[in-house]
């Protein structure tokens, strides 16, 4: 019984071919292309190449791929119903771009179908079938930042982040003054520390330093002292 409800939830992955890679994981697909060096799987919304160094054993099978063309070679091309069953079907299999392919065949002979119309984003306003972008501005919507908002909610959202630009501006400011007031508080110091090494230098060597008087002429203020001479 478990069985048989696997097949039923997982038909797509059981039946397609599946590429296994080296170190666990695999593709589920249509394999377009097989050479010793690669291949590569088609998922139904894309393809994906490996090498096949990268390739752990291939299990070949009929995917959802496989089946949606054979469906769709026996449609007649005036065949809404039959278009719309195959639109829905390839959705449910995880076949997006199959299924958006099927209903855009029927919106080609029924516009106003609407079980094409909403799997493919259209939203009805006004009696007119308007995409999802069309069906947004026409209600007064804007985009800001990638997301849909009313005037009132793009004027406070622009608000807000004149707030938060001004609070990081200030922030910075802050943080540049105080990184500039630590680099001159660093620069006095070393600058003290130059003066205390050069006054104790200059202690500790006299000679370097004459110091002279003015008068009748001048000379050193200290005169030699011959060894054992009281001053």
């Amino acid at each position: 019984m478990r069985k048989l409800l696997l097949l039923f939830l997982f038909p797509a992955f059981l039946v397609a071919d599946v590429v296994y890679v080296k170190g666990g994981g695999s593709f589920s697909g249509r394999i377009l292309e097989q050479t010793a060096e690669k291949v590569v799987i088609d998922f139904g919304d894309g393809t994906i190449g490996l090498q096949m160094d990268q390739v752990e054993k291939i299990e070949r099978g009929t995917s959802p791929l496989d089946e949606f063309d054979a469906r769709a070679k026996k449609l007649g091309p005036q065949d809404v119903d039959g278009w719309r069953s195959l639109g829905l079907w390839a959705a449910t299999k995880g076949l997006p771009a199959q299924s958006r392919a099927a209903y855009k065949r029927v919106l080609a002979l029924a516009p106003d179908d609407r079980e094409a119309r909403e799997a493919l984003g259209f939203v009805q306003v006004g009696g007119r079938w308007l995409s999802e972008e069309e069906s947004y501005r026409a209600r007064g919507f804007g985009k800001v930042d990638g997301e849909w908002m009313t005037p009132a909610e793009a004027q406070l959202a622009q608000s807000d982040a004149a707030r938060e630009q001004a609070r990081a501006d200030a922030d910075k400011r802050a943080a540049d003054a105080q990184f500039q007031a630590s680099m001159s508080q660093l620069q006095k110091q070393e600058d003290e520390k130059r003066a205390r090494d050069e006054a104790d230098r200059m202690r500790n060597n006299p000679v370097s330093n004459p110091v002279y008087v003015t008068g009748w002429g001048y000379g050193v203020t200290t005169w030699p002292n011959p060894a054992g001479v009281p001053r």
